[in-house]
């Protein structure tokens, strides 16, 4: 995937401003009880999570993707969408797991 430093769109931001009314796909592969706990943070702090990349994402969260079953393959999709959609438009900023958990307060494997 590259790094998500270098031309990846970045801001200095404060927490809440990560959050209030930005549109977030969360892309990697944890276990099941694991994302839905970060999607719901996102959620308590003004955000909203979609399934899929589009048009309107402002954020795509790019976390540890294993293995090669479906979930994984759907990850490294939205991630290369991701990359192609920031090129193109320049609008989508790019975050790891690990920023938005620390903006979360949280750390890695944690429940919000």
């Amino acid at each position: 995937m590259g790094s998500t430093s270098g031309s990846a769109q970045r801001r200095d931001f404060h927490h809440r401003d990560l959050f209030e009314g930005r549109s977030f796909v969360v892309a990697s592969n944890p276990p099941r009880d694991e994302q839905r706990a970060l999607e719901r943070a996102i959620e308590e702090r003004g955000g909203s999570v979609h399934p899929f990349l589009n048009a309107v994402t402002d954020v795509l969260v790019v976390g540890l993707v294993t293995g090669n079953d479906s979930e994984a393959l759907w990850a490294r999709e939205q991630i290369r969408r991701g990359e192609v959609y920031r090129e193109r438009w320049g609008h989508l900023e790019l975050i790891t797991e690990t920023e938005l958990r620390a903006a979360l307060g949280q750390s890695a494997g944690e429940s919000a």
